[in-house]
């Protein structure tokens, strides 16, 4: 919070493209540098929220809920971390109980 203070963060959101022989299936195994990246954005966070009050608490974040158009590749992780940060939003969300009463109040 004291970063904010100073102004808003920045990430820039890039995209790198595998070439047809590049492995997929490993993310130890690291690309050659000149593979085409795109610039897909920039996440800018200008302030904070409670975490009782935030409007993204109730959501689960799975990196394999994609857009159409947009497949995951074939790495094992991929598979893993979704089942990781669902056993993570069931165990967060079970917390809500133990948050003080005032904060325990519903989320459109």
């Amino acid at each position: 919070m004291q970063r904010l203070a100073a102004g808003p963060l920045r990430w820039q959101l890039n995209i790198t493209l595998a070439n047809p022989a590049d492995p997929t299936h490993d993310a130890s195994k690291a690309w050659p540098n000149d593979r085409k990246v795109l610039n897909a954005g920039t996440l800018v966070l200008e302030n904070t929220q409670a975490q009782s009050n935030g409007e993204c608490r109730d959501i689960n974040y799975d990196p394999l809920i994609l857009p159409s158009g947009i497949e995951g590749s074939d790495d094992p992780l991929l598979a893993a971390r979704s089942a990781a940060y669902a056993k993570s939003y069931l165990r967060r969300t079970s917390e809500v109980s133990q948050l003080p009463a005032a904060t325990q109040e519903s989320h459109p």
